[in-house]
């Protein structure tokens, strides 16, 4: 997809993303040869992961880490949790790995990535479902009042990386310009019988 904007800084005219998300320990080909394949060939500036990388019910951390080895040779990786992330007792060890291998995990924190002498802000938040039930009852609120630190006062170009994409709304209020979710397998709208 090309995004075109006005907000865009012009030092990023150009600047590729390529998004992962939901792979859930699956492999595309022999030690995700096809998926590595695709990303090499888009040739993008960085790669965001947007949650369920692992499979809570079938957990195989090695196979996550393998992808993301192959990945940062890539590009950058930037990522966020998913609701599996959160469901699976692994996670720490996921994280432990990710970070080692120099993945950016964002939890409710932003970065700045520059290009000449222009800036955009990456704002990743982490999966709800990680807190306890009692709070989760009302996502938007928690992610709202996850996003507003993040948020206030930036006037960069803001891609928020978030697993949740039925929470567009809140995103929408908190002046984020682009929105990578994950989650929604299949797509956000389905149109019966197709």
């Amino acid at each position: 997809f090309k995004i075109t904007s006005e907000q865009i800084p012009s030092e990023f005219s150009g600047f590729r993303i390529a998004q992962v998300s939901d792979l859930h320990n699956t492999e595309l080909g022999k030690d995700n040869k096809k998926l590595i394949q695709m990303l090499e060939e888009s040739t993008p500036d960085i790669i965001a992961i947007t949650g369920d990388l692992i499979d809570a019910s079938d957990t195989d951390i090695e196979v996550a880490l393998s992808f993301a080895e192959k990945a940062m040779q890539i590009a950058p990786c930037y990522y966020v949790t998913g609701n599996h992330e959160a469901s699976a007792s692994e996670y720490g060890q996921l994280r432990d790995g990710l970070l080692a291998l120099g993945v950016v995990i964002l939890e409710n924190q932003n970065i700045e990535i520059e290009r000449g002498s222009e800036v955009i802000t990456v704002i990743g938040v982490n999966e709800p479902s990680f807190q306890p039930i009692e709070v989760t009852e009302d996502y938007s609120a928690m992610m709202n009042e996850c996003l507003n630190p993040l948020v206030a006062e930036n006037t960069n170009y803001k891609i928020l990386l978030s697993h949740r994409p039925e929470l567009f709304q809140v995103y929408v209020q908190n002046n984020i310009d682009l929105v990578l979710s994950g989650h929604a397998h299949g797509g956000q709208f389905r149109i019966p019988f197709i």
